[in-house]
């Protein structure tokens, strides 16, 4: 992670002097272009930096309503996920959830709202928890435009 810091630092003072380069030589105008490029990098590193390594378990509710679907909607690898339905009492344990990879456990029907807690660690061992408030209706969409992965603290 310091090592990003790092290459986002050394673009940003590179970026700089080239920006001087450009208005001394060329044109303030081609100066302009070239901070825009350095800002949009900028921020590709930023972002790569804020969402590396960080898996993002979801729970939803199967179809049928009589079960639940655990995906890792994440670009890690999630490790010791942890589920627990409060209301019921089941708790489910899954040792590793792949990227993308989802998990379905038996669930009486599901008829009513239903609080869920998930804990779950990646890689490097960072650990992770989340809460959902489930109802019947919390069956997985595929909104396009949700980022795939949390960015920025989006959650």
């Amino acid at each position: 992670m310091h090592g990003m810091k790092r290459d986002l630092l050394i673009v940003l003072v590179l970026g700089l002097f080239a920006c001087i380069a450009l208005y001394l030589l060329l044109d303030i105008y081609v100066c302009m272009m070239g901070a825009v490029l350095v800002i949009a990098l900028a921020m590709s590193l930023f972002i790569m930096e804020d969402t590396s390594m960080k898996p993002n378990v979801m729970v939803f509710v199967e179809e049928d309503a009589k079960g639940i679907r655990v995906r890792n909607k994440g670009n890690a690898k999630a490790v010791s996920v942890k589920v627990s339905l409060a209301s019921q009492d089941l708790h489910f344990e899954v040792p590793v959830l792949e990227e993308d990879a989802a998990v379905s456990f038996p669930v009486p029907p599901v008829t009513e709202k239903v609080k869920v807690t998930t804990s779950f660690k990646n890689e490097k061992g960072d650990s992770f928890a989340k809460s959902f408030v489930l109802t019947p209706d919390d069956v997985e969409d595929e909104d396009i435009l949700k980022p795939i992965f949390p960015i920025f603290g989006w959650k």
